[in-house]
Parts: structure tokens; C-alpha cells; sequence
């Protein structure tokens, strides 16, 4: 669609510059979302891989404490095993200017328990459940990461479109329209010094 502009020089002089930015923008948004693009791939093959690895674990746990539960009710699970404290180190880093949180067990307290009166099972079911912290930290990490890059994608990819499909199309249009109107200005007047002249070499 062409702009509403005067037809002059400066208006083309203004527009031709205008149309170079908005290239070069559109070149470096473009690169931007590639580079996204393949750092939100690699985050997200890593987050399956670790969730994948999680979930073994879990179900490992899982068995771990069904057995227990065999053998103790619930309540009396919880009665046995008090609660213990989780303290976070929460800091961020910084991926194409966007803070993505990094998650990092500060203290980890688990409440003793009387080992006697419970079964092997539920003692390596804790245990590998303390273990399984940090990869849970991590893919709290991965999956927020992976959900501002999603989000930065779409920005992005908008901005990119608009520049493509948008913008630059209407500037090229409007140059070519400023164009043609000076050209055809140049023509009219070449014809009216010519008529001038033909009247002069009349007299």
C-alpha cells in the first residue's frame, strides 16, 4: 500500500534512506530469530532428555514408596517421616536479553527418622528422591527458559513479517510512485522549455 507523501526529492531522499534501515533490520531480526530458534531447539532436546531420565528415576521412587505403602498407611508414613526444609539460591542469567531464572539448592534439611521401624524400600526411595533435586531444579530452569524464548520467537517472528510484508513493500511502492511522479514532472517540464523556446524562435 502506498503512503500518503508529497512527491519531492527530499520525500525520496527520506524514503530510499528509511527503506535501507528497515533492510538492515529486517536482515538482523531475521538472524536473531534463527539464532533463537536453534538456541530454543537445543534447550528443548535437552529438557526431554532430562525429563526422560527424571521419569525413570521416579518411577523407581514411585515403587520404592508403594511398597512402603503396602506395609504402613499413609498416615502413618507422614507420622514416621517428618517434614524437613528446602532453602533456594534463586539468580538469573541472561539469554538474548532476556532473564531466565538458575535455581540452586542452598540448604537441604531432611528430618531424622527412626530407621527401626521402617523398610528398605522407603529409606532408598528418600534417598533418591534428595538426589532427584537437582535435576527437578533444572528442568524448573529449562522449562521457563524454553517458554521465554518461545515467547521472544513470536515477538520476533511478528516484527520480521511486518518489515517483510508490511513496511518495506509500502516504502518500495511509495519510492516507485515518487519516482515515476518526478519523472513525469521532468518530462512536462522539458515539454513546457521546449514550447517556451519555439514561441521565442518564432519572434
Amino acid at each position: 500500500m502506498r503512503m500518503n507523501v508529497n512527491p519531492n526529492r527530499m520525500e525520496l531522499l527520506r524514503l530510499r534512506k528509511r527503506t535501507k534501515l528497515a533492510e538492515r533490520g529486517h536482515k538482523l531480526l531475521k538472524d536473531k530469530l534463527e539464532e533463537i530458534m536453534r538456541r530454543f531447539l537445543e534447550l528443548m532436546k535437552k529438557l526431554n532428555e532430562l525429563q526422560e531420565g527424571v521419569g525413570e528415576k521416579l518411577n523407581k521412587i514411585f515403587i520404592s514408596f508403594a511398597v512402603a505403602r503396602t506395609r504402613h498407611s499413609r498416615k502413618k508414613i507422614e507420622k514416621i517421616i517428618p517434614e524437613g526444609s528446602l532453602n533456594l539460591d534463586i539468580r538469573s542469567e541472561k539469554v538474548f536479553n532476556l532473564s531466565i531464572p538458575k535455581f540452586r539448592i542452598k540448604d537441604l534439611e531432611t528430618s531424622d527418622y527412626d530407621f527401626f521401624n521402617t523398610e528398605s524400600e522407603l529409606d532408598i526411595g528418600l534417598k533418591k528422591m534428595q538426589e532427584l533435586l537437582e535435576d527437578l531444579m533444572e528442568i524448573a530452569r529449562l522449562w521457563k527458559a524454553v517458554e521465554l524464548l518461545a515467547r521472544e520467537i513470536d515477538v520476533t517472528r511478528r516484527r520480521v513479517n511486518a518489515l517483510e510484508h508490511i513496511l518495506i513493500p509500502n516504502l518500495k511502492e511509495t519510492i516507485k510512485y515518487i519516482a515515476g511522479r518526478l519523472e513525469e514532472m521532468e518530462r512536462s517540464y522539458q515539454v513546457q522549455l521546449m514550447r517556451v523556446k519555439e514561441i521565442i524562435g518564432e519572434d
